[in-house]
């Protein structure tokens, strides 16, 4: 094999250890926490920030640079517009630290477009692709989040009904029943009894969770207890029917989901398989893909190859997702 083969292979090796490294540090300064980490963060929302020498680096880095973004009116109207979907996340991150993170991201991928391809490449494909894409992987988490929430949710409701049939009042029944649960239903409701108690109305509150949440079943329960306090009553058979009905969609959506996996797989396998049979080429015969990168006709071919694509997978997607 001859030496530029082996500096690029080397070189691709250190650009690909490089983005592990970065990304490992990043998701585990900032959302790989113990759940007593998690809520010493919590509590440290409503208190002074102080920065400490346990505190990571990176992180202390990227708070001191989200701290310069709300210095700057323009930057912080830019980092404001990603609020919505942290908040959906928890509340884990400042929109100012997220418009950081998004720039490293950024720069990350531009240097390895750089590096596999031209630096031309690097600035028209690495940084928009870094920047858009941090909002991608952010999305797949409140994807996750939403779908944890669903799945715990009916659990929840049952040790609230538990506590109803104690003699306790749903409010005392909502804080038994997240006392010491660090999920995503026990960190939602957290959230509604401190608006509750600070002021408004505890249905609301409710339903900015299912709002928030994406939460079907939330706001059926919102109803549920609207009706129950209009017409009247046993709160308990209210929502104990509510809970049986959320258990059941659950169970369906998970047999559907188990249905539907070998679609899911092969759309996974389709749309890597491209990626893969390019980069194998690349590493072994590097000048056999170069004209189609640097030549007009290869330029077409790859626009049109990702368009397809796309296409396909769009179609691919909606066929494997069937709603419950």
């Amino acid at each position: 094999m001859s030496d530029p083969t082996m500096a690029l292979i080397a070189a691709v090796a250190a650009a690909a250890a490089a983005v592990f490294v970065i990304v490992f540090v990043i998701l585990q300064a900032t959302l790989g926490k113990t759940p007593i980490q998690r809520r010493l963060a919590a509590l440290r929302q409503f208190s002074v920030h102080r920065e400490t020498q346990s505190d990571p680096l990176l992180r202390r880095i990227i708070v001191a640079q989200g701290r310069r973004v709300e210095r700057r009116p323009g930057l912080l109207r830019l980092a404001e517009r990603s609020a919505p979907l942290l908040d959906r996340l928890g509340g884990k991150l400042r929109p100012s630290e997220w418009l950081v993170i998004r720039a490293i991201a950024a720069v990350v991928v531009a240097i390895l477009f750089g590096l596999l391809l031209s630096p031309l490449f690097g600035l028209l494909l690495g940084l928009p692709a870094g920047f858009l894409g941090s909002n991608t992987v952010l999305r797949a988490r409140i994807r996750r989040r939403e779908q944890a929430f669903s799945d715990e949710l009916p659990g929840a409701l049952q040790l609230m009904i538990s506590s109803l049939r104690s003699g306790f009042t749903l409010h005392q029944s909502v804080e038994a029943g997240v006392r010491d649960d660090d999920g995503p239903v026990a960190t939602e409701l957290r959230r509604a009894l401190s608006e509750t108690r600070i002021s408004g109305d505890f249905e609301d509150a409710l339903e900015r969770i299912g709002d928030r949440m994406n939460s079907a079943e939330m706001i059926w329960l919102v109803m549920a207890l609207r009706l129950q306090k209009e017409v009247g009553g046993s709160l308990v058979e209210v929502m104990q029917t509510t809970a049986d009905t959320m258990r059941e969609r659950a169970y369906l959506r998970r047999h559907v989901r188990s249905l539907s996996g070998e679609g899911r797989v092969s759309a996974y396998v389709l749309g890597a398989m491209p990626f893969l049979a390019a980069g194998g080429i690349w590493v072994t015969q590097p000048t056999y893909l170069t004209p189609m990168f640097h030549q007009a006709i290869g330029i077409i071919m790859l626009a049109v190859a990702i368009t397809l694509m796309a296409i396909g997978a769009v179609w691919l997607r909606a066929v494997v997702k069937v709603e419950v």
